[in-house]
C-alpha cells in the first residue's frame, strides 16, 4: 500500500469523479485527499506538495492522463509516488500500453470501482515495487573507469 500518512491526489475533469474517488481514497484509509479538475491544475499541486498517491483520470482534455503522468515523471524527484490513471475505457487503457504510457505510470484501473478494487490494485502495484527494488539490490555494482 502507498504510504497512508502521505496526502493522496485526485485528478479528474468531473467533479462528481472526483468526489467520488475522494470517498473512496478515504474508505482505504487516506485522510488528506486534495482533488484537482485539470492535469494543469494538478501540476501545480505536484510542484508543491508529497503525495502518497495520484489517482488520474486518463480521458481529460486539454491535458490528459497519460501527459500528466508524463509531466510529474520528468519533473523532480519527489515526484515518484504510485500513479494509478483511471478510465472507463478497456481499449483506452490498451493503448496506452501500446504507446508505452506504462513505462511511467503503475497501472490502470477501470471505472466504476469500489474501494476494494482499489485497495487490491494498489496492493499489486506495491508488490511490483517491492520486486523491482529486490532486483535493483541484486544487480551489480558497475565501477566506472578511474574510480
Amino acid at each position: 500500500m502507498p504510504d497512508l500518512s502521505l496526502p493522496a491526489l485526485v485528478v479528474d475533469d468531473f467533479a462528481t469523479m472526483t468526489r467520488i474517488m475522494t470517498n473512496l481514497l478515504n474508505q482505504i484509509g487516506f485522510q488528506d485527499v486534495d482533488a484537482c479538475l485539470s492535469g494543469e491544475e494538478a501540476l501545480g499541486k505536484v510542484a508543491s506538495r508529497r503525495y502518497g498517491l495520484i489517482l488520474c483520470d486518463l480521458e481529460m482534455d486539454p491535458m490528459n492522463g497519460a501527459e500528466f503522468a508524463r509531466r510529474v515523471r520528468i519533473g523532480p524527484p519527489v515526484n515518484d509516488c504510485p500513479i494509478l490513471l483511471t478510465t472507463a475505457s478497456r481499449e483506452s487503457a490498451a493503448q496506452c500500453v501500446r504507446d508505452g504510457v506504462h513505462e511511467f505510470v503503475n497501472g490502470f484501473i477501470l471505472k466504476p470501482f469500489k474501494a476494494a478494487d482499489l485497495q487490491l490494485k494498489l496492493a499489486e502495484i506495491d508488490e511490483k515495487l517491492r520486486v523491482k527494488k529486490r532486483q535493483r539490490a541484486q544487480e551489480p555494482l558497475i565501477e566506472r573507469p578511474g574510480s
